[in-house]
This record gives structure tokens, C-alpha cells and sequence, in this order.
């Protein structure tokens, strides 16, 4: 397998972006598992977190597919750094700590913290699935979950209540699992 230099280079920024975004993650999954410290969240807000852990494997996955294009392009190479640098600016808003403060307010934090994240989480979607359609040329089974996830996240962005936060969650969680499921049977 001859790869071209062009070609290592854009995986190797791929993998770059991602790898800050999972070395964050897990510098937060760290601290909120550390009783020893102070950091506080509410259990959304870690489902969130976790999830979006989940989100960089797979995307870090996806980097084969950038090794099978056989020339790269200025435009193209802007274009596939956008997911990693979308999902990377989605991560630092969401490991945002809350404010010291009344417990009861974390929910209302994550809440309100969630319209930016939730909004770079759209677009990613949204970047995705014109990604998955560019390279493949048609869509497949997961842009349907993709197209999905990116309706939900909408609606979370623009809903205030925290009960609709956490069947978000609960929806955000099955969609990731099922997308996961349709990876891994080859469909």
C-alpha cells in the first residue's frame, strides 16, 4: 500500500484534533470520577460527556477513509479538518466546569450551555452525513441515524426544559448505540 505524503498529512491532522478533544475528555472524566475534587455536574451533562467520548472513536475511526483518497487538494483538506475541529470546539464548551455554587443550578447550567454545544453538535452531524454522501456518493443506513441526532440536537438548542434535556439524553444514548450496532454489522 503506497500512501502518498499529502494523504498522511491530512490523517495525521485528523488525528491530532482528535486526540486533543479525547485527552480533554478524559482530563474531565477523570476529575468528575475523582471524589477528591471539586468538580461537579449533573448526570446529563456526564451522559453528554460520555457520549461525546464515544463520538471521537468513531470519528477516529473514520480516518481509514481519508487514507483511500488519492489526491488531496487544498479544499479538500479544509473541508475534513471541519468534522474534528467542530467536534473539538463542541468538547470544549461542553467540558465547561459550572460555577461554585447551589447544586440545584447544574442542570440549569448544563441547560444553558447547551445551546452552543448543541449547535456545533448539529453541524458536525450535518457535516457527516456530506462527508459520508462525498466520499461514498450515496447516503447510507447511519446518515439516517445521523439525520436523526441532528434534529434532536436542534431541539435540545432551543428547548429550557430539563426534563426534555434528559430524554434528550436517554434519545442521544440510543441513537449513538444503534448507529454503533450499524457499524459494527457492516450495513
Amino acid at each position: 500500500m503506497d500512501i502518498q505524503l499529502n494523504t498522511l498529512l491530512v490523517a495525521l491532522m485528523f488525528i491530532t484534533i482528535l486526540s486533543m478533544g479525547i485527552g480533554n475528555i478524559l482530563i474531565s472524566l477523570a476529575d468528575i470520577f475523582n471524589h477528591a475534587t471539586s468538580s461537579r455536574r449533573d448526570r446529563v451533562h456526564v451522559s453528554w460527556i460520555v457520549l461525546l467520548l464515544i463520538v471521537h472513536f468513531n470519528l477516529f475511526w473514520q480516518t481509514k477513509a481519508i487514507l483511500d483518497v488519492d489526491g488531496w487538494e487544498f479544499g479538500g483538506f479544509l473541508f475534513t479538518m471541519a468534522g474534528p475541529v467542530l467536534l473539538f470546539l463542541a468538547t470544549s464548551i461542553l467540558l465547561t466546569d459550572p460555577p461554585e455554587g447551589d447544586p440545584e443550578n447544574l442542570t440549569s447550567f448544563f441547560v444553558g450551555l447547551g445551546r452552543r454545544f448543541f449547535l456545533l453538535f448539529a453541524l458536525l452531524q450535518f457535516w457527516v452525513m456530506v462527508v459520508g454522501f462525498t466520499l461514498t456518493g450515496s447516503f447510507i443506513v447511519t446518515d439516517l441515524v445521523n439525520a436523526v441526532f441532528l434534529v434532536l440536537v436542534l431541539t435540545l438548542a432551543a428547548s429550557t426544559s430539563e426534563r426534555f434535556h434528559q430524554l434528550g439524553a436517554l434519545l442521544a444514548w440510543g441513537l449513538g448505540l444503534a448507529g454503533l450496532a450499524i457499524r459494527w454489522v457492516g450495513l
